[in-house]
């Protein structure tokens, strides 16, 4: 009885405090009202150039997720971190790409939506997904019109999407990561930089080249030519010589 008391106070006085007011535990039915977002300039800028339309939600969640990178630059973290901990309230271990964007998304404004949840996007809603589950990130986008399939049509990548990627002869639902920088090189290829949670364990940032019209289906990431990298703190070798490109999520 007395340990129940003191967990009511300690709930009641975070409660209080408005301690609880930015998370997001996994078992929400309804996901959590979108928190207000910095105001422009409050955040680092790391020199990125966003395009004028991009709204301030989208800007915030890239330059979030570049935040963490910078706190844990390409450091190896346990399983169980502060991002599985805050999204499954627990010490579980398990893979954590898809938490990661979650937790950067609610600390940046953008409104989050559950598989099958029955809510309505409007074109201007800046928008991601409450799932740990990549296939599920892809179905969220899916639903509110919001996904661009590689494989069925020019997807172009913007700063502030979602990507997803999958692997040859395996599922088209693998990984997911932020795309932090969209370079338009020509003739359908693009330059992109990405900010991924549970890259070996660490969030890394990943540069590399990306191929809207590949002449072979499944084959469209390359690496940067050596003598044409210009970004620092990358890792330019892609993850896995099996993975593709399945699309993006339009998240504005």
């Amino acid at each position: 009885m007395k340990r129940l008391i003191m967990a009511l106070l300690a709930c009641a006085l975070l409660l209080g405090s408005g301690a609880l007011a930015d998370t997001a535990p996994a078992n929400m039915e309804i996901p959590p009202e979108a928190i207000a977002t910095q105001a422009e300039g409050e955040l680092e800028a790391y020199d990125l150039e966003f395009p004028a339309d991009m709204p301030l939600e989208a800007k915030n969640f890239v330059l979030f997720a570049r935040a963490q990178f910078e706190k844990h630059p390409f450091e190896k973290l346990p399983k169980a971190n502060e991002y599985t901990q805050w999204y499954y309230h627990d010490d579980r271990e398990i893979g954590w790409c898809s938490v990661f964007q979650i937790y950067c998304a609610q600390h940046s404004g953008v409104q989050l939506i559950k598989h099958k949840q029955d809510v309505s996007v409007a074109a201007d809603d800046v928008i991601s997904a409450m799932e740990g589950r990549v296939g599920n990130v892809y179905y969220v986008f899916d639903a509110h019109g919001r996904w661009q399939q590689a494989d069925k049509m020019e997807a172009i990548p913007k700063p502030g999407y979602i990507v997803i990627y999958g692997k040859r002869g395996s599922t088209p639902y693998t990984h997911v990561g932020i795309v932090e920088s969209v370079t338009e090189l020509g003739d359908g290829l693009y330059e992109m930089t990405t900010i991924e949670g549970n890259v070996n364990s660490t969030i890394k940032r990943m540069n590399y080249r990306y191929d809207a019209t590949p002449k072979k289906k499944y084959f469209n990431m390359s690496v940067v030519p050596e003598a044409e990298i210009t970004r620092e703190n990358c890792q330019y070798t892609l993850h896995n010589k099996e993975w593709y490109i399945t699309g993006f999520g339009a998240t504005w």
